[in-house]
């Protein structure tokens, strides 16, 4: 996966400018990330499915975006004229639908995934897992608590009692009139891990 600049830098631009981004601590135990997987459904997903630990909501004439970091990962849906579909990345054990589950990917390496849904809506997503050294592991997870105070949403976990510093989540939003781009980090202290992924929603018609 090829992001511009630095992964971890602050810089990664998006059209969503909102300075009330959430940053706050919750106490919680990151499943492993060997256990990841990544979904794409063709339907709505119950809420009650996930504890939302920070949520945005990008409103176009052509579409509704909901952004939720999770417990695991993250939850997204993209709604344009009737036509729904979600990405969830979570654990391979949290309970989902088997109905209209459109792909379904372990989080091993790399990934790249294509879909047209219905013939007009393109989606595109790409995923990696990426081992750091301890220290490095450490500057990332700080540029990361530092975007608490830039544009995207952050939220950061309390401490396993293993490590010292808790799990963060971090996804940037790129929004236009028929595409959305939403990046997302995740970090696994216990193994100093971290999961990376760019997907994007395009309306075709």
């Amino acid at each position: 996966m090829h992001w511009q600049g630095s992964m971890f830098s602050a810089n990664l631009s998006t059209s969503i400018n909102d300075p009330s981004a959430t940053f706050c601590f919750v106490l919680f135990v990151r499943p492993k990330v060997t256990d990841l997987t990544f979904h794409l459904f063709g339907r709505s997903i119950h809420p009650e499915l996930f504890d939302a630990c920070a949520s945005r909501v990008v409103e176009r004439k052509n579409y509704r975006l909901q952004v939720n970091i999770t417990s695991a990962g993250h939850w997204v849906s993209f709604e344009n004229k009737g036509l729904l579909v979600s990405e969830v990345c979570a654990s391979s054990h949290h309970p989902l639908p088997q109905q209209n589950r459109l792909f379904s990917q372990a989080l091993q390496s790399s990934h790249e995934q294509h879909c047209l849904v219905e013939d007009r809506l393109h989606y595109q997503s790409r995923f990696q897992i990426e081992g750091v050294n301890p220290r490095m592991f450490v500057t990332i997870a700080q540029q990361l608590k530092d975007q608490g105070q830039c544009e995207g949403l952050v939220h950061q976990f309390e401490s396993s009692g293993r490590m010292a510093m808790g799990a963060i989540s971090y996804v940037n939003i790129q929004a236009f009139s028929k595409k959305v781009l939403v990046r997302s980090l995740h970090t696994f202290p216990d193994t100093c891990a971290v999961v990376k992924s760019e997907s994007t929603f395009e309306i075709r018609s």
